[in-house]
């Protein structure tokens, strides 16, 4: 059966240019398709080659038909020197889908499992670009860069007949590399996951970013328990022997943390900063409390920045001139996942 299909992302992604206009094997566990790449040109893109005839959709009850022509767009951002030009992509096109038939779900076809999966190889693909580029691609909570101060609020009296104000940010954007870009649909495919405390590194920045402090407390504290605990654990053959008897299987971020103080151990965030989010985590947990979004921002920076020495998806130590996010260090640069 052949299967072609379009496929709009729920949140558009920026990506460097030199992404565009090309095949990436992509797949979604026994599923197999590629991912064909539209062609960039102002102010919309073009889309790929094969897809020049596209489907055009209709709002229900109109006759007003509107043709699928925004395949990719540059949005107000600020991009790293290093990184541009960059752009958008919003939709994408799917060829070369192939996938098992089950002998009992014999209508379980490639077009079928397509539809399936598709939604599910998104959040694949867009938790592994969160981790690498920090974007924010939640679709179920998307935090727009633009915002109606009192917005559904409507005066009597005095008489206001617009809205109070706006409010309106310019984003610091990490847009993906080509090989990255490679490498995350090829991972989706292959059913690799992304390290559990790069997930919940992300899981804490984006809640900080919604307000959500309490829950960016626990997923920061987290991230760097497993961190400083597999980073202790790897060491443990060269700790003093009273140290190292005190790694059991129920060692909690307390203990990890007195054990590398008491061995000298050199970290990239100070003890007494590892203990301050310690606390947190606990008044967070056990008395149900959350700092001021102050404090929570300080967190996940503190989080970022041990994660980025001792996790395993290392950064490099050196941000870009706006200050984004670390950059992460080549493949060989990282220690295995053990």
């Amino acid at each position: 059966m052949k299967v072609k299909a379009i496929f709009e992302f729920p949140v558009p992604i920026w990506l460097m240019t030199d992404v565009l206009d090309t095949i990436y094997p992509s797949g979604f566990k026994a599923l197999r398709f590629d991912v064909v790449m539209p062609r960039d040109t102002a102010p919309a893109g073009e889309p790929p080659p094969g897809f020049e005839t596209v489907p055009q959709s209709s709002t229900a009850g109109s006759d007003t038909v509107e043709p699928l022509t925004v395949w990719t767009q540059e949005y107000g951002a600020f991009i790293p020197e290093s990184l541009k030009p960059a752009t958008t992509v919003q939709r994408v096109g799917i060829v070369e889908v192939d996938g098992p038939i089950p002998a009992h779900m014999t209508w379980f076809t490639p077009d079928s499992q397509l539809a399936e999966y598709i939604n599910p190889w998104f959040d694949q693909v867009r938790t592994w670009v969160e981790i690498h580029t920090g974007q924010d691609l939640d679709p179920h909570h998307r935090v727009y860069d633009a915002e109606v101060v009192g917005s559904g609020l409507t005066f009597i009296e005095p008489d206001h007949d617009s809205a109070m104000s706006l409010t309106i940010a310019t984003p610091s954007v990490l847009p993906l590399r080509a090989e990255a870009w490679r490498q995350i649909l090829g991972s989706v495919r292959d059913g690799v996951e992304p390290p559990l405390e790069e997930v919940l590194s992300r899981d804490a920045r984006a809640a900080q970013r919604r307000g959500h402090e309490r829950r960016a407390i626990l997923d920061a504290a987290t991230a760097v328990e497993i961190a400083l605990g597999r980073h202790v654990r790897n060491l443990s053959s060269t700790l003093p022997t009273n140290q190292s008897k005190r790694i059991t299987p129920r060692s909690a971020l307390g203990d990890y943390i007195s054990i590398a103080e008491h061995s000298g151990l050199d970290l990239a965030v100070q003890v007494h900063k590892l203990r301050w989010l310690k606390d947190l985590r606990n008044d967070a947990a056990h008395r149900g409390e959350a700092p001021n979004n102050w404090h929570t921002g300080a967190v996940v920076q503190l989080m970022m920045d041990f994660l980025g020495a001792h996790g395993i998806m290392r950064r490099t130590g050196e941000r870009e001139p706006d200050g984004s996010e670390w950059v992460i260090a080549e493949a060989e640069d990282a220690p295995p996942a053990t």
